[in-house]
């Protein structure tokens, strides 16, 4: 059994009237892969901004290798060996990869940074991780996976024992969550612990130690993950069984409303669907296989060529306007930069793409906002105090929620899902999955991109697989029950 490193003890914290924690504790070993699980709004972040320095607990103690210590601010935990990488990276894209590693900490000579210096220091790192890119390449050049890895040689450049990962893997591809894991592997080696936060999980069982699970800023539980499966940790999250992960309901399937034929442009090549009422439709395909911008070209966001025709019309959509005027509705991929603005409260942004139907001679109807408001938190189950609260005080889960209530509220016959379930919980997707579910039931069409398998293989009624901006593939109505990931995998990687 490894040495404790760690231990926090009796965490507590409370922002106002709301309890985030209440007397939390967890220990972490040493060269230990402790997965840090809950749905969302369970406390993990509270938690894990404890430790890292970023919020001060309301009660608790904190103990490093025995010794009682009193993180304060982040640049305190990086001086007792505590670095996180967070989900949400912050770095600076106009500056070169060993200015974001070492920024505030740049070696000088004769009182000004030596480059020359920080190019070696950072080319050590490089080797020590066997990660290899150019030390004077900038950030804003480096795809989404890359600048992660360079947030963790950020953090191993601190010299630190413990490492937080806070959903690591749920902008990246398969092929660049194996060099992700290959790395935190590497650092195991090295005696490095880590605390690993993700919804994914097959990331616990294919690299966790432990698994240690919060429900509503509670400890619900804990074990070894090689004791446990997937439906014991399902239990621990959310407090019972799911019996169906993905509770697809069938519903008769309409004429055809949406036909996209020949669209084109620089990220898409000759892309034509067809999209029926009461439809899911899953589109399928790596990550920047095209799958987004296509959409983003029906809907006017991009210009493209082709012909868009919807309920036998043919229609020109050249802005977001258009879109909506003619009854689409987008939930973006990332909720937090394109779906919502967090410093505003949830009724603004419900109401935010339909301020006509709130309005009156030109002004807001209070009244109108609050019902509107009122009737999509109560429909979608978002749990918030009250529609006054900001956006970026919610969970991911009921953020998301949110995004689609925005875009319901536009009233519309075509909803498109752009990774509806990513980086939230599985209690919360199940609820998403009822939403689609509820959608279909009441005729309105849904396009869903997912990078997810299984979720796509479960919740659609047809799949159109993309590669390099080309439709690849279509798995039909009748072949859904027999399709496995492989197939749809091959249509994915299929040579053009």
């Amino acid at each position: 059994m490894a040495n404790t490193i760690l231990k926090m003890q009796g965490i507590s914290k409370q922002y106002g009237g709301i309890r985030a924690l209440s007397d939390v504790s967890m220990e972490l070993r040493e060269g230990e892969i402790l997965c840090l699980l809950g749905e969302n709004g369970a406390g993990k972040s509270t938690l894990m901004k404890i430790l890292s320095g970023v919020v001060a607990p309301s009660a608790g103690e904190i103990f490093l290798n025995d010794q009682k210590i009193d993180i304060k601010n982040p640049e305190v935990a990086h001086g007792y060996g505590i670095s996180t990488v967070y989900q949400e990276l912050v770095q600076f894209p106009d500056m070169t990869i060993m200015e974001n590693i070492y920024v505030g900490r740049y070696p000088k000579k004769h009182g000004l940074v030596d480059f020359e210096e920080l190019k070696k220091r950072t080319l050590r790192l490089m080797d020590e991780l066997d990660i290899h890119f150019e030390p004077t390449e900038y950030i804003r050049n480096l795809s989404v996976a890359q600048r992660q890895l360079v947030e963790i040689m950020k953090a191993i450049s601190y010299d630190s024992k413990i490492i937080i990962f806070d959903e690591p893997t749920s902008s990246l591809t398969n092929e660049e969550t194996d060099i992700l894991f290959r790395i935190i592997r590497e650092l195991k080696q090295k005696h490095i612990s880590m605390i690993y936060i993700s919804h994914r999980l097959t990331d616990i069982f294919a690299i966790g130690d432990r698994a240690a699970v919060l429900r509503d800023g509670r400890n619900s539980g804990e074990g070894m993950v090689k004791d446990l499966n997937e439906d014991q940790i399902i239990a621990m999250m959310v407090g019972r069984n799911l019996e169906n992960q993905f509770p697809k309901k069938s519903v008769p399937i309409g004429e055809v409303i949406l036909k996209a034929e020949h669209i084109t442009n620089e990220k898409v090549k000759d892309a034509s669907f067809e999209l029926r009422r009461g439809e899911v439709l899953g589109f399928g395909g790596l990550v920047g296989s095209g799958r987004t911008e296509l959409m983003r070209a029906v809907l006017g966001l991009d210009k493209c060529t082709g012909t868009v025709t919807k309920d036998g019309k043919v229609i020109n959509n050249k802005s977001p306007q258009d879109a909506i005027k003619n009854k689409f509705a987008l939930v973006p991929e990332d909720r937090k930069d394109q779906g919502l603005v967090l410093i505003r409260t949830l009724l603004q942004n419900i109401e935010m793409s339909s301020l006509k139907t709130v309005s009156r001679a030109g002004f807001l109807n209070a009244k109108k906002e609050k019902e509107c408001a009122d009737k999509y938190m109560k429909q979608l189950n978002v749990k918030a105090p009250s529609y006054n609260v900001n956006a970026g005080d919610l969970s991911g889960g009921n953020q998301q929620k949110v995004v689609i209530a925005k875009g319901l509220a536009t009233n519309p016959d075509i909803l498109i899902l752009d990774e509806p379930t990513r980086g939230i919980d599985v209690g919360s997707k199940a609820e998403i999955y009822e939403i689609m579910n509820d959608l279909v039931e009441k005729g309105v069409s849904i396009i869903m991109i997912s990078s997810e398998l299984p979720e796509l293989m479960n919740m659609s009624d047809r799949i159109v697989i993309m590669r390099e901006g080309r439709i690849t593939g279509v798995v039909s109505a009748e072949e859904m029950g027999s399709v496995t990931e492989e197939q749809i995998m091959s249509f994915a990687t299929k040579e053009i």
